[in-house]
């Protein structure tokens, strides 16, 4: 090997003939040795269930608020799947991203990525927030980030013997953005946060990429309704277990299994769909069909039989159908 090849060799191991691929390739090997040893390692567990390792290292704490910074290599190691070979064969990309929710498994809480350092191109990088609490959108659970930002001195009203307070305007709102979130989510819409009713006021779902920041309201809490809302779930989930627990019927052609001679029959199949028909025979032919439905012709003289079938997936359904003498 020449000194020309072996300097070639010892650039392409640091990384590339590039520079900055070899500056790159240097951060890149520091921040897997911290993860291994440094007091900010830790684990975190994305929304797929898979554990990989990463730094999560303070930025601001606040009443309001818990930000943290996240490091964590664009590819690597599973902790939780089975090794695959050598251990650069086992390495897999990551792919977190804005708007990902992910959970540090030593302090078992959640936390929200929301804004990514992209001048960083070594290894991911960016903001985290802590989310405190779940909502419901559309029987969909989301973790979110919710807080007061500034509580403004309670306005009261008086007016003769009566008083009152007006309601609140101050809690803002973090969550993932997906089409359900975005779909769900608009001005007046009402949701549960920490089992109190808020109204959305406003909507931001172009400020950060991957999440929608919500500003919302105090509303009314409507016991009545809150009751309606719970039996009405109730009944819906006591009818759905006990159509669970019903035994399925199961599929069946319906239709003449006797028959004649350039006889024009229909038959249909019930407790199933989503099928094509077959009819393998040279005594009778398809005139017509549906997904569910299927007239055919009796197109010989003379008696005999043959097999209608239906099938859909691994389900065959089978008539026997018997061709009688006029």
């Amino acid at each position: 090997m020449t000194g020309l090849e072996n300097m070639s060799t010892r650039l392409n191991y640091a990384g590339g003939a590039p520079q900055v691929k070899r500056m790159n390739e240097d951060k890149l090997r520091s921040l897997k040795k911290a993860l291994l040893y440094s007091y900010q390692s830790a684990t975190a567990i994305l929304a797929d269930g898979r554990e990989f390792r990463c730094l999560i290292n303070p930025d601001q704490l606040k009443n309001e608020y818990d930000n943290k910074i996240i490091s964590i290599p664009f590819e690597d190691i599973c902790l939780n799947q089975p090794r695959v070979g050598k251990t650069s064969e086992g390495i897999q990309p990551i792919g977190m991203k804005p708007g990902d929710v992910i959970t540090w498994k030593e302090t078992n809480t959640n936390w929200l990525v929301y804004l990514q350092y992209f001048e960083e191109t070594a290894y991911f990088r960016a903001e985290l927030r802590r989310c405190k609490y779940t909502v419901d959108v559309d029987g969909t659970e989301y973790k979110c980030y919710a807080a007061r930002p500034s509580v403004n001195e309670i306005d009261w009203r008086h007016q003769k013997d009566t008083i009152w307070n007006d309601i609140d305007y101050n809690l803002q709102m973090y969550i993932t953005k997906d089409e359900k979130t975005e779909a769900f989510f608009h001005r007046f819409t009402i949701v549960k946060v920490n089992g109190k009713p808020w109204e959305v006021q406003a909507m931001d779902n172009m400020s950060s990429d991957g999440i929608i920041i919500l500003a919302l309201k105090e509303y009314y809490q409507n016991s009545i309704q809150d009751k309606e809302n719970e039996k009405r779930k109730e009944e819906e989930e006591a009818k759905r277990q006990e159509e669970a627990r019903r035994p399925k019927k199961a599929p069946v052609i319906i239709g003449p299994d006797v028959v004649y001679p350039y006889d024009e029959c229909s038959y249909s199949v019930e407790n199933i769909s989503g099928g094509e028909w077959r009819l393998e025979t040279t005594k009778a032919k398809i005139k017509n069909q549906t997904d569910t439905t299927i007239d055919i012709e009796i197109t010989t003289g003379r008696s005999g039989a043959f097999t209608l079938r239906y099938m859909a997936g691994n389900e065959v359904i089978e008539l026997p159908i018997t061709i009688e003498s006029l």
